[in-house]
């Protein structure tokens, strides 16, 4: 039976690159989105990275976007796997967001989902 990790913490970035150590170099970290071209606005990639704790077995995730003021989901991402060997190993989690499109500014909110169970969220504010 697997077991729900506990986040400690969520960023947004450009990219990552990880290393063979365990060392991770996060780039480009943003919170929000001004577009120069207007509304509707589609990033063509971005990355959202977790650092999770206290799960245990395979635990399938993925990230859902919405869009705060009316809980509208505006994008999601295939479900993945993170696997975890034991309660005490922390498991640094990258994934690339490709695609999504913001129909209007305002503050959207990208949800991380474990095996069906919300653990954490971190905003974006489009300008």
């Amino acid at each position: 039976m697997a077991v729900v990790p506990a986040a400690k913490a969520m960023y947004l970035c450009d990219y990552h690159i990880g290393y063979s150590n365990g060392k991770v170099d996060l780039y480009g970290l943003f919170n929000a989105i001004h577009p120069e071209q207007g509304f509707p606005y589609t990033r063509a990639r971005f990355c959202v990275f977790a650092q999770l704790i206290n799960g245990l077995g395979s635990v399938p995730f993925f990230i859902d976007v919405r869009f705060a003021e009316t809980d509208e989901l505006v994008h999601t991402t295939e479900t993945r796997t993170l696997i975890f060997p034991d309660r005490n190993t922390i498991v640094q989690m990258a994934i690339g967001i490709d695609g999504c499109r913001f129909q209007s500014p305002g503050l959207y909110l990208l949800e991380l989902f474990c095996d069906n169970t919300w653990v954490c969220d971190t905003q974006i504010l489009l300008r």
